[in-house]
């Protein structure tokens, strides 16, 4: 059984039944083999209804309260609402698409938290002490790195890595930083400053 029939029987299981619970009484009877006859007051009874007449529409008795010639009866009715199998499909179907979602979404941010962190630390260790906290500092007349889209950080650091800027002074100093740099250090390293960015 797919685990879509499971979930749209189990749905079936919990929507489909209906119990209704109501209250009649009948009070200064003194005939007890007679009280089941007798039409009752309150409730859907409204005086034009016995115990007997409840039973024939489908109500089961569930109890019986007597205090001396007054009856308290307590009815229970269990009916089946009429089921359309597609439309509980359809919407089990959308419960486990918006569960999907939702989890999409919180391994999104979980990942993002994750870039993060892992960006704030290398970035911190290896990077601030040149670039600045924030990226934000001017070094022989580049343009600050968190000014930088994600594809001209990448860019640049593979220049240095593959001797294209070895001709420019931060050459010598960024060559051994941007053979650490994997693509997803250079990720986390952007999530990081894109953060920071965004705070000020």
């Amino acid at each position: 059984m797919t685990i879509l029939k499971k979930l749209t029987l189990l749905t079936i299981a919990t929507i489909s039944l209906k119990a209704q619970t109501t209250m009649c009484f009948i009070e200064n009877h003194s005939n007890v083999s007679t009280a089941d006859t007798v039409k009752l007051n309150g409730a859907i009874c409204k005086g034009s209804k016995s115990a007997q007449e409840m039973q024939n529409e489908g109500w089961s008795t569930d109890d019986i309260k007597i205090n001396n010639n007054n009856y308290i009866y307590i009815f229970k009715k269990t009916t089946t609402n009429d089921i359309n199998i597609e439309e509980i499909e359809n919407r089990v179907l959308q419960k486990i698409k918006n569960q999907k979602i939702l989890k999409k979404e919180q391994d999104k941010i979980k990942l993002q938290k994750s870039m993060l962190t892992a960006g704030k630390k290398f970035y911190t260790n290896k990077c601030s002490s040149c670039h600045g906290i924030d990226g934000e500092k001017h070094r022989y007349g580049l343009n600050p790195i968190n000014t930088l889209s994600l594809k001209d950080l990448k860019q640049a650091i593979n220049e240095y890595a593959i001797g294209k800027r070895d001709a420019k002074p931060m050459a010598r100093l960024m060559i051994p930083y941007s053979l650490l740099l994997t693509p997803k250090r250079i990720n986390n390293i952007y999530v990081y400053l894109k953060t920071k960015k965004e705070d000020k």
